[in-house]
């Protein structure tokens, strides 16, 4: 999970300070909740994410989060074709350095959260968070801040985007999936089994990933209904896994 923060870097002037709400239009927009992305060009950014094929990335790390949990690596916005989008993000005026300290004064119990389920193996969590918040949580067009009307307050945008990871986490429990097709950590398993066992308990199939045909990431694909209700769907590839893979014990 190696990440760079380029855009944060030549933007610091922007993330020293936060936008000035009043600035925007506050449209106050009406909304379908049955409309799912990526069926229609026509719906509003605000009802429907415009990029609306999600990524959820969950991570298996050695020595990083409880023994029995996935932690979150991100969840990601891609074209409605599977592509990713650009690295700089997708909003200048709300790229932040200083993630961790927003959502802390927020929501203080979210902020435990990700410290336990999201953390970073690579730096420290607030870089991680930044970096994850400035390239993917600001080009969920939903979450825009002129998409809240009157409701908006700082940094809720924010909180959206971290508590929506972290839910999606919790309903697709990756570590019990797996237990109930008898397979847990210290063992060798085919790729297949591993796949079939997720896919079976969700639904649908997944992307698996390895490090020296070690299980790494697993991540699941959504199409999104109304603004913010995730229904699961087939990813597009099938990730680097092959063969016997080790479900490693983090401890």
């Amino acid at each position: 999970m190696k990440f760079t923060l380029p855009i944060i870097a030549t933007a610091i002037g922007l993330a020293s300070a936060a936008p000035s709400w009043e600035s925007f239009s506050k449209r106050a927009t009406t909304c379908s909740a049955n409309t799912l992305s990526c069926q229609s060009t026509t719906v509003d950014s605000c009802c429907s994410p415009t990029n609306g094929l999600v990524v959820l990335a969950l991570q298996w790390i050695v020595g990083y989060g409880p023994a029995d949990e996935f932690t979150v690596h991100g969840l990601w916005p891609d074209t409605c074709a599977g592509k990713q989008l650009a690295s700089a993000g997708c909003d200048a005026s709300r790229i932040y350095t200083d993630a961790g300290a927003r959502v802390k004064a927020a929501d203080s119990a979210l902020y435990t959260r990700m410290n336990t389920y999201w953390p970073s193996y690579n730096d420290d969590n607030n870089l991680f968070w930044s970096h994850e918040w400035s390239k993917h949580g600001t080009c969920v067009t939903t979450l825009d801040p002129d998409c809240y009307g009157t409701s908006y307050t700082a940094n809720k945008d924010l909180v959206d985007y971290f508590s929506k990871a972290l839910d999606l986490r919790d309903e697709f429990d990756l570590y019990a999936a797996l237990k109930a097709s008898s397979i847990v950590p210290g063992k060798a398993y085919p790729v297949e089994t591993i796949r079939t066992a997720i896919s079976n308990a969700y639904g649908a199939s997944v992307k698996l990933d390895c490090t020296s045909k070690k299980l790494t990431e697993v991540a699941l694909n959504f199409y999104v209904r109304g603004k913010d209700s995730y229904e699961i769907t087939d990813v597009l590839t099938a990730g680097s896994c092959s063969g016997s893979v080790t479900f490693p014990v983090k401890y």
